[in-house]
């Protein structure tokens, strides 16, 4: 079997993913990555072996830690004009490679080749969680809209996540490398755009000791192995390592991402971690910090609630979706096998 396997550019999650699915994966069948050039560099030093493509993604246009829509928008119809151009070459890749089933982790582009060339897509992701979370709040309807949109066409999908998934969590196997332990300090995760506001809340935070990820040299395993607690933005991979860790987490949502706040608010009820903005920082690190030993206090989580390591059951449930589908092929798939018995 033959997998075509992509994954957004926007944040290093779902490439994270990649990094860690793929031995397995490899070990049963062939593997094509295609990521965006924003991930790329990521995903070659983890994989310096695999086959790799590139891929274009859409990306949030930011302003600091808030994000910018009109100029994300703008940025997204510019690339929309490219839409059918890349997905026909895409298909025509796919093709050529005698591709059997294509695996998307968040993008659109490869799926819609997928589509194209009469090939099932699974897709396989955490941000399509908000689509169970629709509220009265019109940002959780646009995140909705925007989710279903980027995932592209599927036959199958599983929504990966440490709440409310159809599986819990993935860790880096890198992860497993280093004995979990305390020694005394704030592992701190945070893009270049969010610093310049956040750090000097923390150098002016009396007695905190931290170190700062990424950073050149820095080995972040290690740091979140290690740490006595990590401050961090809310995307899902970060925060699902950390509490499968046992690690208290305070969490940033990006300003005006509906599924960060989301992943927060979830955060928060697991009762290991808090919340908060980075206006309200300065009043919440010294509550976060002296509550430490509370958020590490033994206790029962919601039944939707996962914070164990499910590899093992989502490899299960995607040898599943790619058995089942190409045995039978999709209903795309028959079309297109349809349409060229009639050109014949």
């Amino acid at each position: 079997m033959r997998i075509a396997y992509s994954c957004a550019g926007e944040g290093f999650g779902h490439a994270a993913r990649m990094a860690a699915l793929h031995a397995d994966l490899a070990a049963r069948c062939r593997i094509d990555l295609y990521v965006p050039e924003t991930v790329k560099r990521f995903v070659r030093s983890k994989l310096p072996e695999a086959s790799i493509s590139g891929l274009p993604c859409f990306e949030l246009a930011k302003r600091g830690n808030r994000i910018d829509y009109r100029l994300t928008a703008f940025k997204a119809l510019r690339l929309a004009a490219h839409l059918i151009p890349e997905v026909l070459r895409l298909s025509r890749v796919l093709r050529r490679r005698r591709t059997d089933v294509v695996l998307s982790d968040f993008d659109p582009f490869l799926p819609l080749a997928a589509r194209l060339a009469g090939i099932p897509v699974v897709q396989m992701n955490h941000p399509g969680i908000v689509l169970r979370h629709l509220e009265a709040d019109p940002r959780s309807w646009i995140a909705a809209l925007s989710a279903r949109f980027l995932e592209g066409p599927w036959d199958r999908r599983l929504i990966v996540s440490f709440y409310g998934g159809d599986v819990g969590p993935v860790l880096r196997k890198s992860l497993y490398r280093h004995r979990v332990r305390d020694e005394g300090f704030i592992a701190v995760n945070l893009k270049n755009e969010a610093r310049a506001k956040i750090l000097p809340i923390l150098d002016a935070t009396p007695g905190l000791r931290y170190k700062l990820y990424p950073s050149p040299g820095a080995d972040f395993d290690e740091g979140l192995a290690s740490c006595s607690a990590v401050i961090t933005g809310a995307g899902h991979q970060t925060l699902s390592e950390a509490l499968c860790l046992g690690k208290p987490v305070l969490a940033l949502p990006q300003e005006g991402q509906f599924e960060q706040a989301l992943n927060a608010r979830m955060l928060e009820r697991t009762g290991r971690g808090a919340a908060c903005s980075v206006a309200e920082l300065p009043c919440a690190l010294p509550r976060f910090l002296s509550g430490l030993d509370q958020f590490r206090a033994p206790r029962i989580l919601p039944a939707e609630f996962c914070l164990t390591d499910s590899r093992d059951e989502l490899l299960r449930k995607l040898w599943e979706c790619f058995g089942e589908l190409t045995s039978r092929g999709t209903s795309a798939d028959r079309i297109v096998r349809a349409v060229g018995r009639k050109a014949v």
